[in-house]
Parts: structure tokens; sequence; C-alpha cells
């Protein structure tokens, strides 16, 4: 048993691709719940609804320069898609580690594990490149887990040492 006032360690995890992030925090000595439950709590559940979108939504018309033309040489014509693409991702990283700050000042942690595609991890580990040098332990680990259910990522974390088996 914990006693008064005795902190107990605490996780936090980021899950996240280019359309959707996850925060969850995880309680060292915190009780299973009977259904199974692990004791990750999920705070923030966030949809880039953007990213979610197929091109011919976000953009007006189809890709320029991607048709032949008649006669004579075709050529490309850069319209700026990809580094949209890319600007909304950044933001979207922003936004994650914004909200991570939230969770983390309310719900103080000295690990954080950052679980995220390969594209999106490259950004997030730019946006929270500091939080080694405020005292904490950062793991990161290259997989999209977004769709997964806490059970499912408690298995996929303990599996990797990240965090201890469920009983």
């Amino acid at each position: 048993m914990i006693e008064k006032g005795t902190i107990m360690h605490r996780i936090a995890i980021v899950v996240a691709d280019a359309s959707r992030a996850r925060i969850f925090t995880y309680e060292a000595g915190a009780l299973e719940q009977p259904n199974g439950t692990p004791p990750l709590r999920e705070w923030i559940d966030l949809v880039d609804p953007e990213r979610r979108l197929r091109p011919s939504q976000v953009f007006s018309d189809s890709r320029p320069g991607s048709s032949s033309a008649p006669h004579g040489p075709s050529f490309a014509v850069d319209d700026h898609r990809d580094a949209h693409t890319d600007e909304t991702d950044r933001r979207f990283a922003g936004a994650i580690v914004n909200h991570l700050g939230d969770v983390l000042a309310e719900h103080p942690s000295r690990e954080v594990v950052i679980v995220a595609s390969p594209n999106m991890l490259g950004l997030l580990r730019k946006d929270t490149a500091d939080l080694p040098r405020l005292g904490m332990e950062v793991h990161e680990l290259a997989l999209d887990l977004t769709r997964e259910t806490p059970s499912r990522l408690h298995d996929h974390l303990a599996e990797r040492g990240l965090l201890p088996a469920r009983r």
C-alpha cells in the first residue's frame, strides 16, 4: 500500500500518426480494473480533420502537370501540395506537444513514451527536444498504434520493456 503523500511513478504516453493523437498516463502501482483494463488513463484524443480528407476535398482541382501534353514534352508544375501537407503535419505535431505539456502540468511525470508513425515521430522529436533538459527521460517507438485499445497498447509497450506487463 502506498502511503498518503507518496508520489507514484507516472509515465506519460503519446500515441500519434498524421491524423490522430492520443495522450495517456500510466501510474506504476495502480491496480488493473476487474474487467482487465490496464491502469492507462486516456486524457486527450486529438484528430486533425484535414489529414482525414482526400486530396480532392482539400485542393480545388487535380494535381497540375499530371497529364501529358498532346504534342511535345510535358512538365510538372509544383503546386506546393506536399509542402501544404508537411505544414499541416508540423502544426498537428505542435498541437500534440502543447496538449502533452498541459497533461504534464496537471499530472507530472519523469518519463515520456512517444509512439508514432515514422514521419510524425520525427516531427514530435523536434518539438520535444527540451524534455530531457527538463529532467524527463524520453523513449521513442516508431510504430502506428493509434487504433489500439488501451489493453493492446499496454501489451505492445510491455513487450518492448517500456511498461510493466499486465497482471
